[in-house]
């Protein structure tokens, strides 16, 4: 079977949140099933998304920004990106992996993110994440950029998750940071610095 572009959150590099959540598994608490995505960057090259993205953004930037062009062009960018496929083995190997799990919760680290209640809906909610970086906002807060880089997005087996004060203020000590986590069925779902420092 292929790579399905998961990797579990152990092995995953640690950086940003999902470094604080391997620190929450290193103190041994219990952290839900979190896999991160590794497939944006193989996703956008094989699609040719970059030079068709680039393409569609030609005379929208120029001495003023063609604001009808942009709303045109960043409407276009983001259904590229929802309609572009992933390799066929790819995607198999993704849904195989969830395959029996659920529901999950599809999101970019630090944020909520979507629920999704099968595989097949993770893997939807994944191609939603990647097209918001081409909303009108987006694209303009990144300018002159035009594609954004690759994100930080965490596939986790875990419904609506709340914000667990009791623990929230024992891995702040334990973590000698202040930090606010959010929990699922006992489970940590999500931490992050309260302050977002």
């Amino acid at each position: 079977m292929a790579d399905p572009g998961l990797i579990p959150l152990a092995l995953a590099p640690g950086k940003g949140e999902v470094a604080l959540l391997q620190r929450v598994l290193s103190l041994g608490l219990p952290v839900v099933d979190t896999w991160v995505e590794g497939l944006w960057e193989e996703f956008f090259r094989l699609n040719n998304l970059p030079e068709r993205i680039h393409h569609l953004f030609q005379g929208v930037f120029g001495v003023r920004i063609d604001e009808e062009r942009l709303l045109l062009a960043a409407e276009e960018a983001g259904r590229l990106v929802r309609e572009s496929y992933l390799l066929p083995e790819r995607a198999e190997a993704f849904l195989h992996t969830l395959r029996g799990q659920g529901p999950f919760r599809v999101r970019r680290a630090g944020e909520e993110g979507f629920l999704a209640a099968t595989p097949q809906e993770a893997l939807f909610a994944l191609k939603r994440l990647w097209s918001e970086p081409f909303r009108v906002e987006a694209i303009l807060d990144r300018y002159p950029a035009l594609l954004p880089e690759a994100p930080q997005v965490l596939v986790q087996r875990a419904g609506e998750a709340a914000e667990d004060p009791f623990l929230s203020l024992d891995l702040s000590r334990s973590l000698g940071e202040d930090v606010v986590v959010y929990t699922w069925q006992e489970q940590v779902v999500r931490i992050g610095y309260r302050h977002g420092g």
